[in-house]
């Protein structure tokens, strides 16, 4: 299956900010107030095929929000109240004049001055550039309030993803969901990804803008070969900072058979060998599966050992590199139904050169890398699982031991791995 141009644009772009977006500006069908200033901290959605964040719900907002009310229903769990302090701001996060592009190309330093012409050179048939005349101002959530988001994130997944599929149906894929806990707004910019540029050819892209001297959207992209180029925002919207160029957040993933996913891996579901077993999961597991939405009757007979293949649409999701940590969760830990993964964990091996960019694309060489550095953190209140770095160890050990009301274990996991494991008490 050939990628998306949101796949060819988040595998080219240089990550360490965070997951980029194709398509930066506010979506038209969301509500106007909502729109002026862009996606917000605590928004759960799902980035689609050209590379919008779609918002479901704010996890911050009441159930009269303009944004969750669009949901009918109200939300089962009370908003997290986020101050002041729970939410960093840096305006100068990335400087004015900042383009960021894939490690092949290279930009002549040829610049007159702020905002006027780039010139790219790219030596790779493929690559990606993000142009930020005006640079952008990054918005992080806390420690502590990152911790209180990804614990809502493991209690509530079933819940949000009946409500995702029920509202958005076969664009929500199991690993879709998105919990935003930050990201980086400009006020203007440009982008382009290309995948097709041969060898023989002259290549060579030039962006300046239509009006000199001018910083907001209207610019001319030249080029030697075919690409995709996109720039923002829209004329006569310009001035407001809610184009999201880049984002960092929790992404979850449940059992694919828990609520009934079909698994993409393959187009036939596998018919069970054998007789029925007891299940190694353990009372939630079995109720889940009791009571889950698709609990239907052709499953059941599937379950029992009655061949019944379905055929599986050729849908898929924009790449991420934490849908390939996710799912090494969910191999590693079998007794977890859930797997919750922050961004950070693999900006973090960036960050320390323990992992390449262009290596977030290969899965094995990612896999050995977070078991390099992070321990295997197991929740089974919540039949969840999600990753320790092993730095950070010895400190929660001797904070959390002298209380009552939580105990961590560590063990050898598969040879290769340790887990931590997280039980609270009454």
């Amino acid at each position: 299956m050939c990628d998306s141009l949101q796949d060819l644009y988040a595998k080219c772009l240089p990550s360490d900010y965070g997951y980029p977006l194709r398509v930066p500006e506010p979506s038209s069908t969301l509500p106007s107030s909502y729109k002026k200033d862009g996606l917000q901290i605590g928004d759960v959605g799902y980035v689609n095929g050209d590379g919008a964040f779609n918002p479901l719900f704010n996890i911050s907002f009441d159930s009269n929000h303009a944004l969750n009310k669009r949901l009918g229903d109200p939300l089962t769990f009370d908003p997290v109240e986020l101050k002041d302090y729970d939410v960093d701001v840096n305006h100068n996060a990335i400087p004015l004049d900042r383009s960021i592009t894939s490690p092949d190309i290279t930009q002549p330093r040829t610049q007159l001055r702020r905002a006027d012409h780039y010139e790219f050179t790219p030596s790779s048939a493929k690559g990606a550039i993000l142009i930020l005349p005006d640079g952008a101002t990054s918005y992080n959530l806390s420690a502590q309030a990152n911790e209180r988001f990804r614990k809502l994130a493991m209690e509530e997944a079933f819940d949000w993803y009946r409500l995702a599929q029920e509202t958005c149906g076969d664009n929500i894929r199991n690993g879709s969901l998105y919990l935003l806990t930050g990201f980086y707004k400009a006020q203007c910019w440009s982008l382009a990804s290309f995948n097709h540029a041969t060898v023989t050819q002259d290549r060579h892209i030039s962006v300046a803008p239509r009006k000199v001297g001018s910083t907001a959207a209207g610019r001319n992209c030249h080029c030697t070969f075919g690409l995709d180029y996109r720039e923002g925002p829209a004329p006569g919207q310009y001035g407001s900072v809610n184009q999201t160029v880049f984002v960092r957040g929790f992404k979850i993933a449940v059992r694919d058979d828990v609520l009934g996913y079909l698994s993409q891996k393959s187009d036939v579901l596998p018919v069970p060998a054998g007789p029925p077993r007891e299940d190694p999961r353990g009372f939630v597991w079995c109720l889940m599966r009791l009571f889950c939405k698709r609990n239907t009757p052709k499953r059941r007979r599937r379950a029992n050992g009655v061949a019944d293949v379905d055929r599986v649409p050729q849908l898929s999701q924009p790449f991420h590199p934490s849908d390939i940590i996710t799912q090494y969760l969910l191999d590693k830990d079998p007794n977890a139904l859930v797997a919750v993964t922050h961004d950070s964990e693999w900006i973090t091996l960036i960050e320390m050169g323990k992992l390449m960019p262009e290596e977030l694309t290969q899965k094995d060489r990612l896999e050995e890398a977070l078991s390099e550095h992070y321990l295997l953190d197991a929740r089974p209140k919540n039949s969840s699982v999600c990753l320790q770095g092993k730095s950070t160890k010895a400190s929660n050990l001797q904070e959390v031991l002298p209380t009552s009301e939580t105990s961590w274990y560590n063990k050898p996991f598969n040879n290769d791995f340790q887990v931590v494991i997280t039980s609270t008490y009454p």
